[in-house]
């Protein structure tokens, strides 16, 4: 049978276990991640917890607990760094934004970011 055009390919139970097994560790490894940024967010300095959640985002660009805590880093800086990372920011955003097109927490960053730029 297909679906949308496509074949569906017969997958052995090894081949199911090994998926299994692999989304198993993502999970794992962003959960990990994920409770580090939140158990430490407040004795991380700025520019650590803004590298941290950019890994997480890049994979994951739906969750807005990490876009929040990196608005919350963006407002630390001061003055002078903080149009250079709000422009960072824009061209962190389109990155996301290309696995992504449908996030709107993405979006909303994005939206963030201009109206600082712009006052």
């Amino acid at each position: 049978m297909s679906v949308h055009g496509q074949v569906k390919v017969r997958t052995s139970a090894e081949q199911k276990a090994a998926r299994e097994r692999q989304r198993a560790e993502k999970l794992r490894l962003y959960l990990t991640q994920y409770e580090s940024i939140l158990n430490n967010r407040h004795l991380i300095d700025s520019f650590q917890l803004l590298k941290q959640t950019e890994n997480i985002l890049i994979d994951h660009p739906d969750c807005f607990t990490l876009w929040n805590i990196r608005r919350e880093s963006i407002i630390k800086l001061n003055d002078d760094q903080l149009k250079e990372y709000l422009e960072k920011e824009l061209q962190f955003t389109q990155i996301c934004l290309k696995s992504n097109p449908q996030s709107y927490s993405c979006w909303y960053q994005r939206q963030w970011c201009l109206k600082l730029l712009k006052e």
